[in-house]
C-alpha cells in the first residue's frame, strides 16, 4: 500500500478513536493525540495538560508546530503554519508567478502556556512559558512569558501570574497562596541568577 494513503487511513482511525474516546475521557483523547502529532513530526515537549479534541492545526508540516510541557489548547483553536495570501494579492496585482507563493513559519506554544477558545495563532506566533491566550483572541508574533494576551490583533492586557493571585484570593485558598508566593520567591531567586551569570 503506498505511504500516503496508509498516513490517511491511519489519520481516520486515529480521528476516529479520538472522537469516540473524547467524551469519555479528555486525558485519554489528548494522549492519543499527544502520541500521533508526534508520530507526525510534532515536537511535543513532556506532556501536555490538554488537546481538545476541536483543534485544527494546520496540516502544511506538523514539524512546524511545537508544544511544550504542560500546555493547554482549548476547543475550535486554529493553529497556522503557512498563508497564502501574497500569492492571491500578487496575482491581484497583475504578477505572473511560475508556481504559488506562500510564507511559511513554524508555530510554538511554551510550557504550561494557556490557549482560550476559538483563537487563532498565525504562522510564526510564539506563546512564551505560562503565557494565557484569551477566548478568541489572533495571535501574530511573540507573546511574552506569564503575560495574558486578548483581542484582534491580540494585545497584552496582564500578567497570568497575577491573575493567578487574584484567583486564589478570591476563593480563600490560603494554603495555596502560600505556596503560591513562595514559588514566586524561587522563580525571582533563578531569574536573578540567571542575570548575574549573564554579567560575569
Amino acid at each position: 500500500m503506498p505511504k500516503k494513503i496508509a498516513q490517511k487511513l491511519e489519520r481516520i482511525a486515529v480521528f476516529g478513536l479520538r472522537n469516540l474516546i473524547n467524551p469519555f475521557s479528555m486525558r485519554r483523547s489528548t494522549q492519543l493525540m499527544t502520541w500521533y502529532y508526534a508520530k507526525r513530526g510534532m515536537v511535543i515537549e513532556g506532556k501536555p495538560n490538554y488537546l481538545s479534541a476541536k483543534i485544527w492545526f494546520d496540516g502544511t508540516s506538523y514539524d512546524m508546530i511545537e508544544l511544550g510541557e504542560g500546555c493547554t489548547i482549548s476547543s475550535f483553536v486554529r493553529i497556522l503554519t503557512h498563508d497564502w495570501s501574497p500569492y492571491t494579492i500578487g496575482r491581484g496585482m497583475g504578477m505572473a508567478f511560475e508556481k504559488p507563493f506562500g510564507v511559511f513559519r513554524g508555530v510554538k506554544v511554551g510550557r504550561f502556556a494557556f490557549v482560550g477558545t476559538c483563537s487563532v495563532l498565525m504562522p510564526g506566533a510564539e506563546i512564551g512559558e505560562g503565557a494565557v491566550v484569551g477566548a478568541g483572541s489572533v495571535v501574530r508574533g511573540k507573546v511574552e512569558p506569564w503575560t495574558i494576551v486578548t483581542g484582534s490583533p491580540a494585545e497584552p492586557v496582564g500578567d497570568s501570574r497575577a491573575y493567578l493571585r487574584r484567583q486564589l484570593e478570591r476563593a480563600g485558598e490560603h494554603g495555596l497562596l502560600e505556596q503560591f508566593d513562595r514559588c514566586i520567591a524561587r522563580l525571582q531567586a533563578e531569574q536573578d541568577q540567571a542575570r548575574r551569570e549573564a554579567i560575569a
